[in-house]
């Protein structure tokens, strides 16, 4: 079994590195690599990725048919697809579908990802897979994300293909790996329970919505650096990629000794100190094109240890809370529900920040750090309403 655990860690850590790799060349990739214009480029993905979230769904019916593992191995072999076929597209609509191919896969992977740690852990083990999944994840992200500083400017349309065929082959490496799991029994009926009671219950459906603001800062934080850095600021790739690459290590490093400082204190102080932090880096990123490029280049530096606390703190608790406030007997559903909170803004977030760019980066800031300020009367709000869920101190253990 422990040979399996580290089999299963390694694929992640393959997956992390593939999807890592392709966050902050998305946007390059289809302006310079495949031509097209900036608007097209950010709400073509972000059609695509919207349209897939419809699958999730029928990726839980067909987890319970076949399991775990078919499912993860499936994934990746989609996403391979997908990716293989990225540098054949050159117009928005084939943009779309490939992008729903790809977010399917990713369903695919989402939805199965806990039943396998579940089914290769028991009891306390279960948290610390998931907490060690977390670390690698973005340790993987970071040594993708890392290729902004390392790799030499892209100019050629072939460099940029030939990112896209790498990140393929990362998904077709870990769908080997995957197979290599043991097979998981497959349910012969779903669980019970009722939407209604998930979707009437006020205070669950209004912390999801809350929680959307702090998804949206994550998806966004380093979303446009480097197209910023590049076509907006005019500066080298250096800049995004060691931003991006010491905002993660920041993540891993800090991460665990972030929540044990939250430990012994309400789960609103925690969320509102993550928004305050999201909103103030958004806010001190607002001039940047109104500065000479040495302070730009700082303010980045600085906004991106500023982003990764932030993102250290909101990410456990919000789960934590979640989990906390969902309807007895529907959990399941709820957690459904709570997962669009991340799927949406993730989906929405090249379309917006490219209608956002279109018009200018510090009116891209301000709608940012304006957003993640609203969360804080929010929450205000939900703790009267969800009292044991946000008030409670937030855990000591947690991913």
């Amino acid at each position: 079994m422990l040979r399996h655990r580290r089999i299963f860690l390694v694929a992640t850590l393959i997956d992390a590195l593939g999807s890592g790799l392709w966050v902050p060349f998305a946007l390059l990739f289809l302006v310079h690599g495949q031509d097209m214009g900036l608007l097209d480029a950010g709400t073509s993905p972000s059609t695509g990725a919207l349209l897939a979230l419809v699958t999730g769904p029928a990726t839980g019916a067909a987890m319970d048919r076949f399991g775990p593992r078919a499912l993860l191995v499936a994934g990746n072999l989609v996403r391979l697809l997908a990716f293989c076929a990225y540098p054949l597209v050159h117009t928005s609509w084939q943009v779309i579908v490939v992008s729903v191919v790809a977010g399917f896969g990713d369903r695919l992977f989402w939805t199965c990802n806990a039943p396998m740690v579940a089914r290769l852990t028991s009891g306390s083990g279960t948290d610390r897979m998931l907490a060690t999944q977390t670390v690698g994840r973005f340790a993987g992200a970071g040594i993708g994300a890392a290729a902004t500083a390392v790799l030499p400017t892209i100019t050629s349309p072939w460099a940029f293909h030939l990112l896209a065929y790498v990140n393929a082959a990362s998904f077709g490496v870990a769908a080997v790996l995957m197979g290599l799991l043991p097979r998981a029994e497959a349910r012969t009926h779903a669980p019970s329970g009722s939407w209604r009671t998930v979707l009437g219950d006020r205070p669950f459906t209004g912390f999801c919505v809350t929680h959307t603001a702090f998804t949206l800062a994550s998806a966004s934080k380093f979303a446009v650096l480097p197209i910023v850095v590049r076509d907006f600021l005019h500066g080298p790739q250096w800049i995004a990629g060691t931003a991006i690459t010491l905002g993660t290590v920041v993540v891993v490093t800090a991460q665990r000794p972030i929540v044990s400082l939250l430990a012994g204190r309400s789960r609103t102080a925690g969320l509102i100190g993550a928004a305050t932090l999201f909103s103030v880096s958004f806010a001190l990123l607002i001039p940047l094109e109104m500065v000479p490029l040495h302070i730009a280049t700082g303010l980045i530096l600085v906004t991106s240890l500023g982003f990764s606390v932030a993102e250290a703190m909101f990410g456990p608790t919000g789960t934590a809370t979640a989990a906390a406030a969902a309807p007895a007997g529907a959990e399941g559903r709820a957690s459904s529900i709570f997962q669009l909170s991340w799927g949406l803004p993730v989906a929405l977030a090249p379309g917006l920040l490219a209608v956002l760019l279109s018009v200018s980066t510090a009116l891209t800031w301000s709608v940012l750090a304006l957003t993640c300020t609203a969360a804080i009367p929010a929450l205000l709000v939900l703790r009267k309403k969800l009292p044991q869920a946000l008030r409670e101190p937030s855990p000591a253990v947690a991913g």
